[in-house]
């Protein structure tokens, strides 16, 4: 397992900026044509929304 400690900012700042991708990331997704290229990009965005939730639940505790 990896670990990067992050203050409450950046944490936020960070899952704020994965928000942002992911939401281009969903534009993508829905233009592109190939269905390889496609499982890619849907895998990309799986990984991304866990992150993004953990930095969420993350901030939560520490601001809650």
């Amino acid at each position: 397992m990896v670990q990067i400690d992050l203050s409450p900012r950046e944490a936020e700042t960070l899952r704020k900026a994965l928000e942002s991708y992911l939401s281009e990331l969903r534009t993508e997704i829905a233009h592109t044509d190939s269905a390889t290229y496609r499982e890619g990009l849907l895998e990309r965005q799986e990984l991304l929304q866990r992150v993004t939730e953990q930095l969420a639940e993350e901030v939560g505790a520490v601001t809650g």
